[in-house]
């Protein structure tokens, strides 16, 4: 079965570029693009994705506030975070919100494919860049409340 993914980045030549490194693989099928936290929304309910692969800094809606929305559509959705930035401090943030995954542009090629299988498979993906292994590695870093 292919997992059916939707693609949120405002830059689109940086979504073009990774839905066609994703598209030569046999179990992923792109379902949606989307430039901003207002059509990653859409998007979801319009095509039901299992995954978002979702940019951390886009125009419009924060992640933080899309992402809630995201789980409210399909408490199921796997979403992972993306970002140029290493910062562990939004990471948390991100986990927190509710993603699953985080993945560093710097390898987003070779990890990402590994980490939407992760997340299918109900286990938290972090970048190797991070040094994270664990959930608890990030508690220092998580927004206090």
């Amino acid at each position: 079965m292919k997992h059916r993914i939707l693609l949120a980045d405002d830059h689109a030549l940086f979504r073009h570029a990774l839905r066609m490194s994703l598209e030569i693989l046999p179990d992923i099928s792109i379902v949606a693009e989307a430039r901003d936290g207002e059509t990653v929304i859409a998007g979801t309910r319009e095509t039901r994705p299992d995954v978002v692969c979702l940019d951390i800094t886009m125009p419009g809606l924060s992640c933080t506030e899309t992402i809630p929305q995201l789980l409210a559509i399909d408490p199921a959705l796997k979403i992972i975070a993306m970002s140029a930035y290493s910062d562990l401090f939004l990471v948390a943030k991100m986990i927190k919100a509710g993603a699953v995954g985080y993945v560093s542009k710097m390898d987003i090629a070779s990890q990402l494919p590994a980490a939407i299988q992760s997340v299918r498979q109900n286990q938290i993906y972090f970048s190797a860049d991070l040094g994270i292994r664990d959930i608890a590695d990030l508690a220092p870093y998580g927004p206090t409340d």
